[in-house]
This record gives C-alpha cells, sequence and structure tokens, in this order.
C-alpha cells in the first residue's frame, strides 16, 4: 500500500495552497474577524474544484476519491479555511445522492454557502442559505428559527443559536456522507497540526536568547521533535482512513474513527506547544498562535469530539483472534 501522494496529488494541493495564500491568508482573516468570507474566495475555490472534486463526472465533478478530499482539506485545515467550505462540499454529495441537480449544481459552483450545525449552534450562518446538520444521514434543515448570536471561543467565525426541523424524506442512499464528513475534519485538523508545528520550529530557529536560538535547547528540540512525530502519525493514519473509505472496506468505520481521534489529539497539542515555544508572546491576541488553538477546538466539535470517537471506536474495533 503506498501511502505517499502522487505528482498530480501534490500538485493540486500547491494549487489549493497558493490559492488560500492569495484570497484567504491568516492576516486577511484578521482583518475581517468574525466576518463571512468574501463572495470572490467562494467563487475561486468552485472553479479550483473544491467544491466538486468528489462528484461524479457526469455530475460535473472531477470523480476523485476520498484521498484527494483529504489532500485537500488538510492544506484548508492548515490555512483556517471557513468551515462552511466542508458544509457546501458534504452538501454536494447529499444533494446530487437525492437527485436534486440544480441545488448540486449551485453548491458546487459556490453560489450558495452551507453553515454547519455543532451542539452548541450554527457555525457561520449569516451568508448561509442551508445548515448541515452532522449525523447518520447528514440532513439539511428546512425551517429555522434564528436566535441570538453566541460567543464562541474561536473568534474567526459567527456562532448563532438555531433551532429547526430536518426536511421530511427518505435519508441519501449510497455512499456514507458521515464517514466521509468525519475523514475531512480529521484532515482539518491534521492541517492545524502541521501549521502549529511549522510555526513552533519556525520561532524556535528565528528566537535568539543568550546568543544562540531558542531552539538548541534540549527541551525545544524535544518538544519541536514530538511534534513532529505527532503531525506524522495524524498525516499516516488520514491517509490510511482515505483509503479505506475509498475502497469501501470493511474497517473504513474504525480507521475514519481513529484518524479523528489521532488527528484532534495532535491538533490540540502541536498547538499547544507551539503556544509554549513562543513564550509570552504566544498568549497575546496579536499572535495568530492562538487561533490555531480556538480552532481546534471548534473541528473537534463536529461529527463527534474526541470521546465519541473514543466510543466509536470501541464499537467497531475489528475482533481479537
Amino acid at each position: 500500500m503506498d501511502l505517499l501522494p502522487s505528482a498530480d496529488q501534490l500538485e493540486m494541493a500547491d494549487a489549493i495552497e497558493q490559492f488560500l495564500r492569495r484570497r484567504l491568508s491568516v492576516p486577511q482573516l484578521r482583518e475581517r474577524m468574525g466576518e463571512p468570507a468574501p463572495d470572490h474566495a467562494w467563487t475561486e475555490a468552485a472553479e479550483l474544484g473544491v467544491f466538486s472534486l468528489g462528484l461524479p463526472e457526469e455530475a460535473g465533478g472531477a470523480g476523485c476519491p476520498a484521498v484527494e478530499e483529504a489532500l485537500v482539506f488538510r492544506v484548508l485545515g492548515r490555512h483556517l479555511a471557513p468551515p462552511g467550505f466542508l458544509g457546501t462540499v458534504l452538501a454536494a454529495r447529499v444533494a446530487h445522492a437525492r437527485g436534486d441537480k440544480e441545488l448540486r449544481d449551485e453548491l458546487a459552483a459556490g453560489a450558495r454557502r452551507v453553515a454547519v450545525a455543532i451542539p452548541a449552534g450554527v457555525v457561520d450562518l449569516p451568508g448561509a442559505v442551508h445548515v448541515l446538520a452532522p449525523g447518520p444521514d447528514l440532513v439539511g434543515v428546512a425551517e429555522l428559527n434564528v436566535g441570538q448570536r453566541l460567543d464562541c471561543l474561536d473568534p474567526t467565525v459567527t456562532l448563532t443559536e438555531v433551532t429547526g426541523w430536518p426536511p421530511a424524506g427518505e435519508p441519501p442512499p449510497g455512499e456514507r456522507i458521515d464517514l466521509l464528513g468525519r475523514l475531512l475534519v480529521a484532515a482539518m485538523l491534521t492541517g492545524i497540526a502541521d501549521a502549529a508545528l511549522e510555526a513552533g520550529v519556525a520561532y524556535a530557529r528565528e528566537r535568539v536568547q543568550f546568543g544562540r536560538p531558542i531552539g538548541t535547547n534540549q527541551a525545544i528540540k524535544h518538544r519541536c521533535a514530538d511534534m513532529a512525530m505527532r503531525s506524522e502519525a495524524a498525516g499516516s493514519l488520514l491517509l490510511y482512513a482515505a483509503l479505506a473509505l475509498r475502497d469501501n472496506r470493511g474497517d473504513a468505520d474504525f480507521q475514519v474513527a481513529a484518524a479523528k481521534r489521532i488527528a484532534t489529539q495532535a491538533a490540540y497539542e502541536n498547538t499547544r506547544a507551539n503556544v509554549q515555544i513562543h513564550g509570552g508572546m504566544g498568549f497575546t491576541w496579536e499572535h495568530d498562535a492562538h487561533l490555531l488553538l480556538t480552532r481546534t477546538h471548534l473541528l473537534d466539535q463536529l461529527f463527534g469530539d474526541v470521546r465519541h470517537q473514543q466510543a466509536a471506536l470501541l464499537a467497531t474495533a475489528p475482533a481479537i483472534p
């Protein structure tokens, strides 16, 4: 089994990376703190195929399997891309499975935005026309009662209190879109772990104390090495889970739950270590270190938190002969 990305996959991920640096960089995120991403960013993301990557070619998509989507969402996570990107990708798959071609095409083109619900509320509701409620059937919400805006630990998104009722009808047939959602969240968390590693190592090289870089100190050196190991473990398990989902293997549920469990732990521990490496500056509002940590807390709530994934692992663990 080859877990190394191909040249085409790396080229695709690089194109997404360049787009995010140009249109949705962290400095730009700070400028619009708590406001929706601009329309042109959604349009350009759609042109790059972000929202239609996994749709079949006859539906206007690229027909790429879960592996490519996981690679793309790892890059999206690294750059703190809007959570609505995830909602729109999954909603397009739900619309396709239900035969709603008009909605599918509008979502794939970035013409409609989809907010994602967590137990506490709905993330980035302003500008969205649909809400995706993660669950076994991944249904949208037809009727909404919008309540007050809530405080959110992640300052880059909005959180709104909403009550609603799912539309009537059968759940979408075919592929397990809930599993795909969990996998893509794991990919975003892995990307956050990568970003924290990169930031921590870069600062350890640049920050000079007592005439030498702080990275030469054993305590910092070991912390950076641990961060690298966590990112590597999360990335390897992510790709293995993506292959299991792509091939419809019997252990796909277990592997995806494991990927999200390990990715969440890697993101939490790496973002905390990054704050510590930056010292007092890492605790300030002006520094970006806290943005990675608070986004980790948000993504942990999507498609089941750490405890939920732990329970899923126990329930789906392969039998030991």
